[in-house]
């Protein structure tokens, strides 16, 4: 078996990614991945033992490279606000809901994907429950249920909009926006800084 870890390993777990990304789940074989590489079908099998192996590896990686990112964004000073843009400005988003669908009939990589929604989770309840304290609207929602909508709203939104679906969406961000403002307020003396909003396909 190949190295794990090595830069031809990585590179077919970049390639299963973007087979994902851009085509679906129903693409994903160890044929297309060659193709895509321009490399032997065999070499796949010389570093995963199976395709089912391949696709826990190239979940396990991108959540590691999720939490990774959700807690040094929630370390920030307005973590409520990073936590919404975390939600619905992920670039892995879309590969999240194709592992969601994979995971229906891989089992081990259901419990992976287990796994990483709880610890997401427990992440962004902990750095909630100090940031939500501080703010008197906040009080009135638990941090669970504040993670909670983010995440899954988040994840709608991103969906629909990939979809071409978009009603609503703005008045959903307002009601977001003011939620936001009151429970979370810009420290005096501070402008909020502008972001670069990803643009729907």
């Amino acid at each position: 078996m190949g190295t794990p870890g090595s830069a031809s390993w990585n590179a077919i777990l970049d390639s299963s990614e973007e087979i994902l990304k851009e085509e679906g789940y129903g693409a994903l074989t160890s044929r297309r991945i060659a193709e895509h590489m321009g490399i032997k079908q065999r070499l796949i099998y010389y570093y995963f033992k199976t395709m089912d192996d391949l696709i826990v590896h190239t979940f396990r990686r991108l959540a590691e490279r999720d939490l990774e990112r959700l807690s040094k964004a929630l370390s920030s000073p307005r973590p409520l606000h990073e936590l919404w843009h975390f939600c619905i400005h992920t670039a892995d988003a879309r590969l999240i809901l194709e592992f969601m669908a994979l995971a229906n009939r891989i089992e081990e990589l259901r419990a992976e994907v287990v796994v990483f929604i709880e610890e997401s989770r427990r992440i962004q309840i902990a750095a909630l429950q100090e940031a939500m304290a501080r703010g008197a609207s906040g009080r009135a929602f638990s941090p669970a249920a504040v993670a909670l909508f983010a995440s899954s709203l988040g994840l709608l939104l991103i969906r629909e909009a990939e979809l071409g679906v978009t009603m609503g969406h703005i008045e959903v961000a307002a009601v977001v926006g003011q939620f936001l403002a009151l429970a979370e307020p810009m420290p005096i003396g501070r402008t909020p800084g502008k972001r670069k909003v990803r643009k729907s396909r």
